[in-house]
Parts: C-alpha cells; structure tokens; sequence
C-alpha cells in the first residue's frame, strides 16, 4: 500500500513539473511577460564591485585570511567565484547581502562581519542621563546560562551581588559538595548599578568626562566587578564546597576585565598565551605610542631598566616588521599566500611579557604596555579550591580566553562542548573598512591569540570533558547531562588523589 502510495506521489509530482515547465516555455514565447528578477533599480555590478573591495581589504587587514589558508584550508578561489556568481545572480538587494554574508560566515570567526545602513532612521538622539549612561553603561537581559535551578541536587544561594552572579551549591555526594558561580558577560558596560556605584564613589557624578576620565571609570567599574564576584565566591565557598564551578555558557565576550576575574579564580600564577599583530600602519602607530611610554620612563631613570630596554628592543623590532610589504591579493584566485600578513613571537596577549605579579611596576606610565591586565586590581592565592569552568557553543571572545587561558596553564578543568570560536579582536576600534556602494561597515581583526600550542584561538576551546549535550535538549536534560559529567570526573580525580 506504501509502495503505490509513493509511485502515485511520484506521478503527481512529475505531472506537476511537466505542467510548470510547460507554462514557463509559454512565459518566455510571450515578448510582453512580466520578469521578476531583477527590480528595477538594482544592479547586481554594483554589488560585485562591493565585493571586490572586501576582497582587497581583507589581503590588507584581515589578521586570520593565513588561518583560513593553512588552518582551515579553504578553496578561497572557489569560495570566491561561488559568491560572485550568487551576486551576480541576485534579484534584489536582499540576495545580494545574504550572498556576502554567507560568504564572511564562511570564515567560521565569530569577529568577522558586517553591519548594513539604517536606512529610513533619524541620527540617534545624544545621550543623556547619568555620567554612567552618557558613557555607555546600559542595563540589559544577561543570559542565565545552565539552569542549575532543575535539578534536586542544587540550592542557590542569595545576597550581595546575587543579581548579577548567581550561584549555589551543587551536591555531588554525601562528602562532596561544588560550588557553582555564574559570569554572565564580561563587559563593564553591561553592570550600570556597579558604574553609579563607582562613580558616586568617586564623586563624578555631575562631571563632564574625557578618554582618561573614561578610562578611569571602567577600570574603577571592572575592579568593584571584581571584588563583586570574588566575593559571591568566598561566600559560596563558605558553605563547605571543595571545589568551584564557573558557568560561562551563553557568555558572548566583553573587554579586558576579563584579564583579572580570570586571575583571581586560579591557584596558580597565569602564563599569558603568544599573540600575533598584522603588518599595517595602524600597528605601527600603536606600537609607536606604547614605545613612546617606555621610552619615557627609561628616560627618567624608572626601574626595573633590563625590563625596560628589552620592552624597548621588542617594540622597535615590531614596529620595523610592521613596515614590511606583504601582498596578498592574489590568493583569491591562486588559494596560496606569498607572504604572511601576521607578525609573531614578539608580544603576548598581554603586551611586552606574558606574567606579571599584581601590583608590578606600579610607577611606570608603560604598566599596561608591559603587562596590561596590571590596568585593574587584583590578587593571585594558592589556597583557591579546584576549579572547573563549563562552556558552549554560545562561549564567544572574551569568555573564550577565560577558557583557553586556565586550559593552558592547566589551572581548570574545561566542560561543556566546543566554544564559538572567535579570537582576537580590534585594537583601539580596529581599522575602518567602508563598502563604496552599499555603504556596508565590515569589521576584521586585527590581531591573531594563539594557544599554547601554537594553534589559532579561532577554533574555538575543546573541553576536557565533552558533555552530551543535544539541540532539543531542555534547560533540565542539559543541567542532568553537565551533572552527570561532574560526578564521574570528579569522583574519579578523588580516586586518583586518593590512591597516589
């Protein structure tokens, strides 16, 4: 019965093409039939010629265009001639954005895009308010991350800060017990209440603001933020947990705060991963300027002097190799590179030296070129319980370098499944690219974290421990599935301990 059923299904569905077929040869007899592609007004040259652009932009500028070569080993060329075929193609200006959409997605780097014109909208209004909010800091939803809340097994626990870094205690068994702590996001701007805090704090609060007032607050907010959440974590650890588990699922990034929640949770003082820089005038000037600071301190007779001539010899290799031509253009049409854009083995992800204690160089105008995270305060401990981090694919940036950084020094245990993927960012807002014709914003980092491996941070952090989660699993299989993973590698590292 099945069988006919699907036959008669197949006769009725060529019967269908053949009378389709047979009303659009009668369309295309007829001189006057109306065309549906394209518009009038749309020209899919225009578009082709955007693309173009991008193309010679990113062999200019886009640090990760190596990456895509001889890590992922993309058909560049063939990626190429596929999208100016979609554009070419296009019936509208609908077709023509998705086509170099798809195309940028096909990088798989969570920091390459491209925002469209508002077309139709007024200038945004100026911003007014608070300091806080003229500066930015606005209240948004934060992602709740694993809903901990499902299962029998956890009790949350309230008080100062709860609101934003909820957190609880994870019974495990009868002698063990985890604490759980959840960072939502790791951007200062997103915690306006912590910004009043801090700038009533610094009686600010009707003071007009430049750069280094700005500054100023978010390394204030970042440092109260800090506290805030070392705090929820003492508490926590109070109720007799032996461990901590850090849930930065659902956590899409932020800024250089990270740098110091991060040290503040491990046991173990943190080695800074290498880090690559293009070969761009915009680095050059950056790395100009941070020279310029040592330079300065060296000058007037600051200390530690070795630090500081060896941060001066980086700097100037830098900025020579910064210089260098290299052209790439033509790996859109011969998939191989003749050069690489990207410069490394001189600087770390956190400037001149990959470690620093807290409180370093605290007199040198060059502390952050020497060790940037040196921005905020914070405090480095052997006495800190184990700790685990839980991820996902929604982990992007900033959460990602939480991630990779602690898997490196081999200060946390990693679970969860593969993070987004998306590495280093744009240094001082990244260097603007403008499509001519659509007007299109294309963002492209400028800088490239590598892991200690040497692999490029843009694959993304594999856990330790995968956790099987699915995409139709509810907020209660995905905790029962992450809680199932932390019983059996916990209990099997108290084994271990035990019998060593």
């Amino acid at each position: 019965m099945k069988l006919h059923m699907k036959r008669r299904l197949r006769t009725v569905c060529v019967g269908l093409l053949c009378s389709t077929a047979s009303v659009w040869v009668h369309l295309q007899a007829q001189p006057n039939a109306t065309q549906a592609c394209p518009k009038p007004g749309f020209d899919a040259r225009l578009w082709v010629e955007d693309f173009r652009q991008l193309l010679t932009e990113m062999s200019a500028h886009y640090a990760d265009l190596d990456y895509a070569v001889e890590g992922r080993h993309m058909d560049l060329p063939g990626l190429r001639r596929e999208t100016e075929a979609k554009l070419n193609g296009s019936c509208d200006e609908r077709e023509a954005k998705q086509a170099l959409q798809s195309f940028l997605r096909s990088f798989g780097d969570g920091h390459l895009g491209i925002e469209w014109p508002q077309t139709g909208t007024h200038p945004a209004p100026e911003k007014t308010g608070s300091l806080c909010s003229r500066l930015g800091y606005e209240k948004k939803t934060l992602n709740p991350g694993i809903d901990f809340s499902q299962l029998p097994q956890f009790s949350s626990i309230g008080g100062e800060g709860a609101d934003w870094f909820p957190g609880g205690i994870l019974t495990l068994n009868e002698n063990q017990k985890l604490g759980v702590v959840r960072i939502p996001i790791f951007g200062e701007s997103w915690f306006p209440d912590a910004c009043e805090q801090v700038v009533k704090g610094m009686h600010l609060e009707n003071s007009e603001c430049d750069q280094k007032c700005k500054k100023k607050i978010q390394y204030a907010t970042g440092n109260f933020l800090t506290a805030a959440v070392m705090k929820r974590s003492a508490e926590i650890q109070s109720a007799g947990v032996s461990a901590i588990l850090v849930d930065i699922t659902q956590n899409e990034g932020g800024s250089d705060w990270v740098g110091p929640v991060v040290r503040s949770f491990s046991a173990i003082p943190l080695q800074e991963s290498p880090w690559g820089f293009i070969k761009h005038e915009h680095w050059t000037k950056e790395l100009q300027e941070r020279l310029s600071d040592v330079e300065d301190d060296l000058k007037k007779g600051k200390e530690p002097k070795q630090t500081l001539r060896e941060a001066v010899a980086r700097l100037r290799s830098g900025i020579a190799l910064s210089q260098e031509k290299c052209d790439r253009s033509d790996v859109w049409s011969g998939g191989k590179l003749r050069c690489s854009l990207v410069v490394s083995g001189l600087l770390y992800s956190s400037g001149v030296l990959p470690y620093a204690a807290p409180g370093s160089f605290a007199t040198l105008q060059s502390q952050s070129t020497l060790f940037h995270p040196l921005d905020y305060a914070y405090t480095e401990s052997s006495a800190r319980p184990r700790l685990y981090v839980v991820v996902d694919s929604h982990t992007w940036s900033s959460a990602e370098y939480f991630a990779f950084l602690l898997q490196d020094n081999g200060a946390a245990t990693i679970l969860g499944e593969v993070t987004g993927g998306a590495g280093c960012r744009f240094t001082n807002g990244g260097i603007p690219t403008t499509l001519k014709n659509s007007q299109a914003q294309v963002k492209m980092p400028d800088c490239v974290h590598f892991r200690k491996d040497g692999s490029n941070a843009n694959a993304g952090v594999t856990p330790d421990v995968l956790v099987p989660w699915s995409g139709h699993d509810t907020p209660y299989l995905r905790a029962q599935k992450l809680y199932r993973s932390l019983v059996a590698v916990i209990t099997s590292g108290s084994k271990e301990a035990s019998h060593e």
